[in-house]
């Protein structure tokens, strides 16, 4: 199975985003990768030096709403909490919620929530829904947070994009049947091993499938 098509207007999109994340951002700088040419060390793992850096995720989330809101693509609003499908962690492990609806119909929506470890900030949790139904967990961001994990701010904003960006462009975002599921992401899929690609394109269809899909935003 091949990603779907990355739309054209991808390029000028996240331009604008750069351009707005100069001013969100400004108080949450970057880092570069602390692993160049090496593996972790062994006691990097499990261990979070700076757990206050991740905040330049929430910085890159404003400068998206902020793009998407000027481009009549979406609009953004806080949400109230409520559970999740298949979610890692219950609301009580956020400290808000947004919801980023598509102005076009039938689109999906988009709800990133502020995350708290050790009862302090931390990162981001990912869904999407269709319409008032029970939203779905995509991914977290950071996936792991842990020193040996980090692989600089650079990749954590490509990742966060790239979950976006995925949203925007429609079409089948997710599917699950039983214990077995699928993400498509921007430039592939990930999900159970066997089953991403007929759970997601309906290749060999399954009874109790279900799949979360969108209009493109645009």
């Amino acid at each position: 199975m091949n990603a779907a098509a990355r739309p054209a207007f991808f390029d000028a999109l996240l331009a604008a985003v750069d351009r707005a994340f100069a001013v969100t951002g400004a108080g949450t700088p970057g880092w570069p990768d602390p692993h160049p040419g090496r593996g972790p060390l062994d006691e990097e793992y499990s261990r979070v030096s700076h757990p206050g850096r991740y905040r330049i995720l929430e910085a890159r989330v404003e400068a998206w709403v902020q793009v998407l809101a000027e481009a009549a693509l979406a609009e953004t609003h806080p949400a109230p909490a409520q559970p999740w499908l298949a979610a890692p962690r219950p609301p009580s492990g956020w400290v808000s919620l947004r919801r980023i609806t598509p102005t076009r119909p039938d689109g999906l929506t988009l709800l990133v929530a502020n995350t708290l470890v050790d009862a302090a900030p931390f990162g981001l949790d990912i869904a999407i829904a269709r319409g008032g139904s029970r939203p779905v967990f995509l991914a977290a961001v950071p996936d792991c947070g842990c020193d040996a994990c980090d692989r600089g701010s650079a990749d954590l904003l490509s990742a966060l994009d790239g979950w976006v960006l995925t949203v925007v462009r429609g079409g089948v975002v997710h599917a699950r049947c039983a214990q077995s599921w699928t993400t498509r992401t921007l430039d592939g899929w990930q999900g159970t091993a066997g089953r991403r690609v007929s759970l997601v394109d309906g290749s060999a269809e399954t009874d109790g499938v279900e799949r979360w899909t969108g209009a493109p935003w645009s």
